[in-house]
């Protein structure tokens, strides 16, 4: 029997004698791939991993993970933390939210894991002697409000100089198995924030999310947000050392948030019909889409703020290689506080044969910088990050021309832009009477034939071609075998001596 077969669209694999889906059957593969990449470690004697050495991994990537989306009136960090600001007078903390106690830390479905350890914020904020009053405000899921937890998270927040509101989606909103149809967050959740803001105008979001939520809805409410998304195991830790100024916030956002989920181009599709969905947005996903077409967010692609501020300038891109470049730029700390910038650069194609997004991200670091530090920062883009896939080639295709380079620190904030000039992959396709005229006009050989059909036209050899933009428009997008229909019989003759020179010249 063969190795695998297909029946009734389904592809099948044979193994051990078994017939089974192709796709259960890489799953089972990969699987026995990570075993065996972990076997030496399983191998040793009494081999004890080190807890808290992973737990502080988890701390780390959760730190850098939190996005600040809002810092009104500069109400970040607090000031209640006796370790981090000994000689403040502390803040009176109030805790609203389900989340701080029992925090989502993880997506849905099969992606559970069991963690070593677990700290939530109220966890940590006990650990470290820092005093809140807390309060519930809502369930851990979808059914209605109790009037009871509202009455109490309204009260607790008068009595606090900042609220402190932790709110999210629960998992029965978003989990493996089923799609979400809105991006907005449990209505019991945004109706408790407004009864809360207006106890208290000294409010802080604090988001748990695996994915994007509306934001502009309710942002009015809130002096200073925080998208933390599913922060792990460590989470509470993370989030205390960025509320409570021991560390500045510097992740970025890896999604565009909208203003309305109808804004995004999958909106076209989705969610199908008869058991189809159509990924029709091709290259036009998320910020690729937005900014190509100018449809105003929420938030852009890449944002995310920081208790310091920055500044980037000597923007500076040469060419390495025929298809390669080194982007360089200064990046200054221009305030009194330690913190990490993110330098981001875009690649901005000219014009392109096919469609191509306005810019992309095509490199990026984080700098960290104490206060008033500058230094440096070198990005070195390689051929794929001026290329695109090129369904007439079948392989990544690099056009010749002038790239733009846009460094910044959004996809709309960009400090500044630069030029280098690529020479091109130099691919071409051969060319035969089906290719059109502006096919021939850029091909290397088929620039000389067509520069060769002029010259032959004005000395009369033959027919002249017609010379004014309509036509040259007809031309441009015609197969050369269509040239009959133009020019009658001169165009057929035209047509051959184009193919015949092409055939000289391209043995």
């Amino acid at each position: 029997m063969p190795p695998s077969y297909t029946d009734d669209q389904i592809v099948y694999a044979v193994r051990d004698g078994l017939i089974i889906p192709a796709q259960l059957d890489r799953m089972a593969q990969g699987m026995i791939d990570l075993v065996n990449k972990t076997r030496a470690a399983m191998s040793i004697d009494n081999y004890r991993f080190d807890v808290d050495a992973h737990d502080e991994v988890a701390h780390q990537a959760a730190i850098e993970s939190i996005v600040m989306l809002k810092n009104d009136d500069a109400i970040l960090p607090l000031n209640a933390d006796p370790v981090a600001n000994p000689s403040a007078t502390p803040q009176k903390i109030a805790v609203i939210g389900e989340f701080a106690r029992t925090p989502r830390y993880q997506g849905g479905g099969s992606s559970h894991i069991t963690p070593t350890k677990m700290t939530s914020f109220l966890d940590t904020l006990a650990e470290r002697g820092i005093k809140a009053d807390f309060a519930p405000g809502f369930t851990l899921d979808l059914e209605p409000a109790d009037p009871a937890l509202e009455s109490e998270a309204v009260e607790t927040a008068k009595n606090a100089d900042v609220v402190l509101m932790f709110l999210g989606l629960p998992e029965a909103a978003e989990s493996e198995g089923f799609d979400r149809d809105t991006l907005d967050m449990p209505a019991k959740q945004i109706a408790l924030l407004e009864q809360v803001a207006a106890a208290n105008q000294n409010v802080v979001v604090v988001l748990s999310n695996g994915s994007v939520v509306s934001v502009a809805p309710w942002a009015k409410n809130a002096k200073g947000i925080l998208e933390s998304w599913l922060l792990g195991q460590s989470g509470g830790p993370a989030l205390a050392d960025v509320i409570f100024g021991q560390v500045s916030p510097s992740g970025k956002l890896a999604q565009s948030i909208p203003l309305d989920i109808s804004d995004d181009p999958s909106m076209l599709n989705w969610p199908g019909e008869e058991g189809h969905v159509d990924y029709g947005e091709g290259v036009f996903v998320g910020y690729r889409y937005y900014d190509t077409y100018g449809k105003v967010v929420d938030y852009p692609f890449g944002y995310g703020l920081s208790y310091a501020t920055f500044e980037i300038a000597d923007v500076a891109a040469a060419k390495t290689g025929a298809n390669t470049a080194t982007v360089t730029a200064t990046v200054t700390n221009t305030s009194d506080v330690d913190a990490a910038e993110t330098v981001q650069v875009y690649v901005a194609p000219g014009k392109a044969d096919v469609a191509r997004p306005k810019h992309e991200l095509k490199g990026f670091t984080k700098v960290f910088l104490k206060a008033g530090e500058s230094k440096t920062v070198t990005i070195d883009l390689d051929e794929r990050a001026f290329a695109y896939w090129s369904e007439k080639y079948n392989d990544w295709h690099v056009e010749a021309g002038e790239y733009a380079i846009e460094v910044g620190v959004s996809s709309r904030d960009i400090a500044d832009t630069v030029a280098v000039a690529l020479d091109g992959d130099g691919k071409t396709q051969p060319l035969t009477e089906w290719s059109t005229y502006g096919e021939w006009e850029a091909d290397p050989f088929g620039a000389k034939i067509v520069a060769a059909v002029a010259a032959a036209g004005e000395a009369g050899e033959l027919p002249k071609l017609p010379d004014n933009a309509m036509m040259r428009m007809f031309l441009n997008s015609m197969p050369i075998n269509s040239l009959p229909t133009l020019l009658g019989e001169g165009g057929k003759k035209i047509a051959q001596f184009m193919v015949d020179e092409y055939a000289k010249l391209s043995k």
